[in-house]
């Protein structure tokens, strides 16, 4: 009968190691993070607000909102919540260590166009020499359509 339960027990573990390697995975950069939190809460039943909407706060409710596509704030509100009680938060970030594209980054060497980057965050650098890499994020367009 333990085995049976440890059994259980490796297979919840691995499963859940297996979704947190997914939702990494989806996470190249603060937009794609915040962008699966949102598919992710919404699958959970959280209702998205809009920062610029009045909020009809309601108890037994699970809420989130969004700002600039790179922040994420999730809640929910206990069924004994009354206003002007006090609530509880916990925060995380959204950001890792990466290499980002500098602003000013355009050049031209050898008949190649190259960009520069600069580190951000401390990364552990050395364990990235076999990684792969790869560019993600959001461009901005200063030309209108």
């Amino acid at each position: 009968m333990q085995a049976a339960a440890g059994k259980g027990s490796k297979d919840a573990v691995r499963g859940a190691a297996m979704e947190f390697l997914k939702f990494l995975n989806r996470g190249q950069s603060p937009y794609h993070v915040v962008e699966e939190c949102k598919r992710r809460l919404t699958q959970a039943g959280f209702l998205e607000l809009k920062e610029t909407d009045h909020w009809d706060i309601k108890p037994e409710r699970k809420y989130f909102v969004t700002r600039n596509y790179s922040t994420i704030i999730a809640f929910a509100v206990g069924g004994q919540y009354k206003p002007g009680n006090g609530f509880s938060l916990i925060g995380a970030h959204t950001d890792s260590p990466c290499l980002r594209v500098k602003r000013r980054s355009k050049k031209s060497q050898a008949g190649f166009i190259q960009l520069g980057v600069e580190c951000y965050g401390g990364g552990i650098w050395n364990t990235w020499f076999d990684r792969d890499l790869t560019i993600a994020g959001r461009v901005i367009d200063r030309k209108s359509t």
